[in-house]
């Protein structure tokens, strides 16, 4: 499994997480020249940008450890465009992190979610 495709896979399994969990689904890889935001949803009164990272293996950290001070403040970056695009000024905006990790040991099929409200 190549990491393109454990990305996609593992944005897919948050994007059901999510969705299982109530929340609405707003967009989903909203991309700008500045960048993306892998997933946007509605919680409550809020609007909720959710950076999704997902990992095989420990050996490079936790996926969250992924999210650098420099791509959160991309993210925020990216969020105010969405905001603006879809005129959400009065709406209380929160940044999540939904880790994936797939344990190849036990196949392809067995993924651990991990949803850290209020991340960053």
């Amino acid at each position: 499994m190549t990491r393109q495709s454990i990305g996609k896979q593992g944005e897919a399994k948050a994007k059901s997480y999510l969705l299982e969990k109530g929340y609405s689904i707003l967009n989903e890889n909203f991309r700008t020249k500045l960048g993306e935001i892998d997933i946007v949803i509605a919680d409550k009164d809020s609007i909720v940008f959710v950076e999704v990272k997902s990992r095989r293996t420990g050996k490079y950290g936790l996926p969250r450890e992924a999210i650098t001070s420099y791509k959160q403040s991309k993210i925020r970056k990216v969020a105010l465009l969405y905001i603006k695009k879809y005129k959400l000024e009065k709406r209380k905006v929160r940044f999540d992190v939904v880790e994936i990790f797939l344990d190849e040991t036990l196949g392809d099929e067995f993924w651990k979610v991990n949803h850290i409200i209020n991340a960053f």
